[in-house]
């Protein structure tokens, strides 16, 4: 049962101006800041602040909601400000959303903001391990999406493994970046960068997915249900990427935790590549288009079982519908000092 004092504290602490941009109950927030081990009122002071928000609104996007900014942005980086107080060694912590999602809108401002308040965040995308433009090239001759980039396979994973180790032991993380507008939209490797963060977020769209063991039925499925028709050369593909995964795995061991920008449903993510592409194209002059905007899609669609994307064994899970407003709220207990 609620208590009905605490639920009417709470509903004090956030203005109405805020409240009424969430799209889910208010319980469901303050079960959800609880559950981050986040002292609401407290919480509600520190994003507040006149001198915080002066810095934090120079890096929002126009008509950025307010359920985008209380229940995703300022709790995760309220928890990575506390991993920095409570932890004396590096940590990562694994971010996955279909593309689109806002993944790279979110890790541009947190960089930004970390670095205005001094504070050790990164945020890196595994897409910037994809291998070097003529490795990436022989490794995704034959794919039946005829893609040049993308799914499990197509990153340099010995060197992630690597770079990723180094950093949890040194705390000094070497990455490479990668420019997806060169060599005419197939991408390729940029420069290098070097970083020293207590706290490291990598993100990707396939970040926490695991190989599923009944991939034939999961086909079979697939079709029936979501009626891919998918061809012999996809499913058969579909076995190699299954086997990639289990490499991937291998990173994901070392995540901290991880968090989810769950859709609500598989295909929004057909909007969003397509906005996202269209806004590269304005950007840099260079994105995807066309049948080749269509092939990558189709890639993401297929490419890896939708009930390994839905299902990531998260410990917290952000649900967006196709106006990436937020619907649910999910996480399991921190068990960290109450802020």
């Amino acid at each position: 049962m609620i208590d009905k004092n605490i639920n009417s504290s709470f509903i004090d602490i956030f203005p109405k101006d805020i409240r009424e941009d969430f799209l889910f109950p208010l319980d469901s927030y303050r079960l959800f800041l609880e559950g981050l081990s986040l002292n609401p009122s407290i919480f509600f002071h520190n994003w507040s602040d006149i001198n915080r928000q002066c810095i934090i609104d120079k890096y929002w996007k126009p008509n950025t909601k307010s359920d985008w900014k209380w229940s995703l942005t300022f709790p995760l980086f309220s928890l990575l400000e506390n991993y920095i107080n409570l932890n004396n060694n590096p940590i990562i912590i694994g971010f996955s959303g279909l593309p689109g999602s806002g993944k790279s809108t979110l890790g541009f401002w947190i960089n930004s903001v970390a670095r205005e308040l001094s504070l050790d965040i990164n945020v890196i995308s595994l897409d910037d391990f994809y291998l070097p433009g003529e490795e990436m090239d022989i490794a995704m001759k034959g794919n039946p999406w005829n893609v040049p980039r993308g799914f499990p396979g197509s990153h340099s994973l010995d060197l992630l493994n690597q770079s990723l180790e180094t950093f949890l032991n040194t705390g000094v993380l070497r990455s490479p970046t990668f420019d997806k507008s060169l060599r005419d939209g197939k991408g390729d490797r940029s420069g290098w960068c070097e970083f020293k963060p207590k706290v490291l977020i990598l993100e990707g769209w396939f970040v926490g997915c695991e190989p599923i063991s009944d991939i034939s039925k999961i086909d079979d499925l697939d079709d029936e249900k979501f009626n891919f028709s998918l061809s012999q050369r996809e499913k058969d593909y579909r076995f190699l990427i299954q086997d990639s995964l289990l490499d991937y795995c291998k990173i994901w061991e070392k995540f901290e935790k991880i968090w989810h920008l769950k859709s609500s449903r598989f295909d929004n993510t057909i909007l969003w590549k397509s906005h996202q592409e269209e806004e590269m194209i304005k950007l840099k002059g260079c994105g995807l288009k066309g049948n080749n905007l269509t092939d990558f899609i189709r890639m993401i669609q297929t490419s890896i079982p939708q009930q390994s994307l839905s299902f990531i064994r998260s410990d917290t899970t952000v649900e967006i519908n196709q106006y990436r407003r937020i619907d649910k709220l999910q996480t399991t207990a921190y068990h960290l000092d109450t802020l």
